[in-house]
């Protein structure tokens, strides 16, 4: 099997108990099959406490969800699990994490979640450094299993071809929100469904941008993604949340101009914080690209995708501005720790796209 891994893969070191962020904490531990069935068959109290620890429901097999967080979250900040039995009693998804493995059948391409403080800071001094995300290519063996149904070879190598397009598009003046993406987006979404000759991103051209207003990111922010239920799940990103309640939450339905004016001095002022946010923002939408754009070799939908990873960039930037506020400056970890938490709710937008 070829596979191809992304260059801040190969940098990365677990930092375990010093984790700004961890693992352990903010969302369900799928348990998948094969471990479900050691626990079930484990005897003994350390069986019994396993099978107490999960609950499984048509949809999910997890272990149940505490205020701490997992249940086997120690006081250390660790893995009690892995720390007392070793990892061949942690789920698949313990021990890959934030490694997104993605097996296509006639490769695989391994990168990092951003939803992993440590990632996300390789990530941005890759940003800073003004560096490649390259991948290294080499052959062996697999054990995880092929994550699409799709054996259309031609179709995917095109894909392949459109984000090196797209990549070299970023890299030379395009930006990541421009019209030029959107369209090629909807031609190539509609040369799908009439099976007509797919085109090619650098074939696109265009200055104007993709306007994420007041209104649509209002629209984005409360239809999915905010929730009062993130004052447990992710205490950080909701105290962020509010702060942007308490800041245009009156705005947004009384006077939206004034809200619209208050939005873009927000933004005008992160880049005094943050002077490089424009490159920042390019090379988040590129890695968004390398890690989520094949994800159309599996539903066809490039106008949801290309879009959806806008959608996200331009959240981005306004999660770094409510966090750097009331500061005089952001360091790079705190711009990593606000990627992490964000990237961990951010797949919620999805469903909010059809609002804009």
């Amino acid at each position: 099997m070829l596979i191809r891994r992304i260059s801040i893969l190969n940098a990365f070191q677990c930092t375990g108990s010093g984790c700004s962020f961890n693992c352990c904490r903010g969302w369900k531990v799928p348990v998948d099959h094969d471990m479900y069935m050691k626990y079930l068959n484990e005897k003994g109290l350390f069986g019994i406490l396993l099978r107490c620890s999960i609950k499984k429901t048509e949809e999910l097999t997890a272990f149940r969800s505490t205020p701490h967080g997992c249940p086997f979250w120690g006081i250390d900040h660790l893995c009690t699990l892995q720390k007392k039995y070793g990892t061949e009693y942690m789920p698949a998804v313990c021990i890959q994490f934030p490694r997104q493995l993605y097996n296509l059948g006639s490769f695989c391409e391994e990168t990092l979640y951003l939803a992993c403080p440590e990632s996300a800071r390789l990530f941005l001094e890759t940003v800073i450094e003004e560096k490649a995300f390259d991948f290294t290519e080499s052959e062996g063996s697999v054990t995880y299993e092929t994550n699409t149904t799709n054996d259309d070879q031609e179709f995917l190598d095109y894909l392949m071809r459109s984000r090196e397009e797209l990549v070299f598009m970023l890299k030379n003046g395009t930006r990541f929100d421009s019209m030029a993406i959107v369209e090629y987006g909807r031609d190539a979404q509609n040369a799908c469904l009439a099976r007509s000759p797919l085109p090619h991103p650098t074939e696109y051209t265009s200055r104007e941008a993709y306007q994420i207003t007041f209104k649509k990111m209002n629209a984005l922010l409360f239809n999915g993604f905010y929730h009062p239920s993130l004052r447990t799940i992710s205490p950080f990103l909701y105290m962020l949340c509010k702060r942007y309640l308490r800041s245009f939450g009156v705005l947004r339905q009384i006077d939206p101009d004034a809200g619209e004016q208050r939005y873009t001095a927000l933004k005008r002022s992160l880049y005094e914080k943050v002077p490089y946010l424009d490159r920042l923002l390019d090379r988040y939408y590129e890695y968004f690209l390398y890690t989520d754009l094949l994800d159309v070799f599996e539903d066809y939908s490039f106008s949801k995708h290309l879009l959806y990873g806008i959608a996200k960039t331009h959240m981005l930037w306004l999660f770094l501005a409510l966090y750097a506020r009331n500061r005089k400056q952001v360091s790079t970890d705190e711009i990593a720790r606000v990627i992490a938490v964000y990237e961990r709710r951010a797949p919620q937008i999805e469903s909010a796209l059809k609002y804009l």
